[in-house]
């Protein structure tokens, strides 16, 4: 599908963004789904520093003396402000150094921005692009490796959810930035409403629909819970199966050429899906997080899955609305977690053989900056996405700002539950983006009657098919 065609299943969530996150929750036209971290550098070398400054702007900051970097942000809207303030962080910590930025909107946006940009020469220094890209964008030849330019780079320092999807063929492409996982919001007047345990939310595939039955059957709501449908659930839950997408360890170990849609994992979810739970499931339509998150917040389901990179502003929408909220894991087909491939973006360092040597180093200094253990800190507070760095963790349990957001700890227990193998860490395609397309089509195919055995059975031949076309480098 072209990337127009992705622009146009993403607007409803951009546009909720743009319209500053959450202050629409009074009207909850949709709040959206994402993926962030944030922290502060004294030296190259350390990784940390800053100050947690207001400041900044949307658009960048005037220019000044000493050397000039550009940054582009995949998101704007409720994230703006976020991102503004940490630049000023930075910036007040390197005077000598200006950020010139400019936020995209979406993932899809950010991506197809900064590719038309390199291909007029005109690129951003840092791009903040999707994971979903990884493969693609390393292929472009548009981007440096940020291990050349950063040799004493630890990238044990970094979250191995979010790290392990830097590192392509033994070279470090990027570094993570924000990180997510998905989790289940649910709404505890509801659920005592149904005669169940406010404290209890389901775990399992089973429970999620033995709890939405009682919550039909009790008159409650009209539907007991509802997820856009987007890529990153079935990834999500093919990998808590053990399941890859691909072969070749997910493309780990070259060039993948077979899928597993048509694989007992994918049949186990979608057959829950479409014919366990079935109408007990509000379907939203195709990447509509707008619509799932509304039909939330009026009361019409009890039960919502979304991003811990919406916590912060889904927490307040839904608060403002008089939802008492609870926060729980990943339904999962059994009680084991695996874990999932997180989701989020990194940032990427454009090519520019004519970049000076005070260019690079302000560069390598940004990125220690930007993904250090206090601006990491500063964005996952700010937002709910899981921080990059690993001290950023520790920086918020001595600051207490767990304890007293219990519903933020549910997220970080969900992520030290996850380990790494082929299935978690990460799908490495070029026709990636293409891919996700190809699933959020054949899921609406079967919500409009086709059978998951025939639905899993095209897919399996369309995703191939964009892995051979994919294999002539014809992008």
């Amino acid at each position: 599908m072209s990337q127009q065609s992705d622009l146009r299943d993403r607007v409803s969530r951009r546009s909720f963004l743009r319209a500053g996150g959450v202050a629409v929750a009074a009207a909850f036209a949709g709040c959206t789904q994402s993926d962030s971290g944030g922290t502060g550098d004294s030296t190259t070398t350390t990784g940390d520093g800053g100050t947690e400054t207001m400041g900044g702007t949307t658009t960048g900051t005037a220019q000044k003396s000493g050397t000039t970097i550009t940054f582009w942000p995949a998101w704007g809207g409720y994230y703006e402000s976020t991102f503004s303030k940490m630049i000023s962080n930075f910036e007040s910590e390197y005077p000598d150094i200006t950020v010139d930025w400019s936020a995209q909107g979406s993932y899809a946006e950010s991506r197809s921005a900064v590719f038309t940009a390199a291909k007029a020469g005109n690129a951003p220094d840092i791009a903040h692009l999707g994971k979903n890209a990884t493969i693609l964008a390393r292929d472009t030849g548009f981007f440096t490796p940020i291990g050349g330019l950063m040799p004493d780079l630890n990238l044990s320092e970094y979250v191995g959810a979010g790290r392990a999807w830097s590192t392509v063929e033994g070279s470090t492409w990027s570094l993570p930035f924000n990180n997510s996982q998905i989790l289940l919001y649910y709404n505890k007047n509801h659920f005592r409403e149904a005669g169940l345990d406010p404290e209890q939310p389901p775990r399992t595939f089973e429970e999620v629909r033995q709890y939405s039955q009682q919550i039909v059957d009790q008159g409650v709501a009209d539907s007991g819970i509802s997820w856009p449908n987007v890529n990153w659930w079935p990834m999500s839950w093919m990998a808590e199966q053990g399941q890859v997408y691909f072969n070749k360890k997910n493309g780990r170990e070259g060039e993948p050429t077979k899928t597993y849609f048509d694989s007992d994992a994918a049949r186990t979810l979608y057959q829950w899906w479409m014919n366990d739970l079935g109408d007990l499931y509000h379907y939203p339509g195709k990447s509509n997080w707008g619509a799932s998150e509304k039909a939330f917040s009026q009361g019409n389901v009890s039960m919502h899955m979304n991003s811990t990179g919406g916590l912060a502003y889904l927490l307040g929408g839904f608060r403002d609305q008089g939802i008492e909220i609870g926060v729980g894991r990943l339904p999962t087909p059994s009680r084991e977690h695996n874990g999932h491939a997180a989701g989020g973006a990194q940032v990427w360092v454009s090519k520019k053989d004519n970049r000076t040597e005070a260019e690079r180093d302000a560069i390598r200094k940004f990125l220690r900056n930007m993904t250090g253990p206090k601006q990491q800190a500063l964005y996952s507070k700010a937002t709910g996405y899981f921080p990059a760095h690993t001290g950023s963790i520790s920086r918020l349990e001595e600051q207490g700002f767990l304890q007293e957001n219990p519903l933020y700890q549910t997220a970080f227990d969900q992520l030290e539950a996850w380990s790494s193998g082929p299935a978690t860490s990460g799908v490495f395609s070029g026709t990636l983006p293409r891919t996700a397309t190809a699933v959020v089509n054949e899921t609406d195919n079967m919500w409009q009657g086709k059978s998951v055995d025939q639905a899993l059975s095209d897919l399996d031949s369309k995703t191939e098919e964009q892995l051979e076309f994919y294999e002539r480098r014809d992008i």
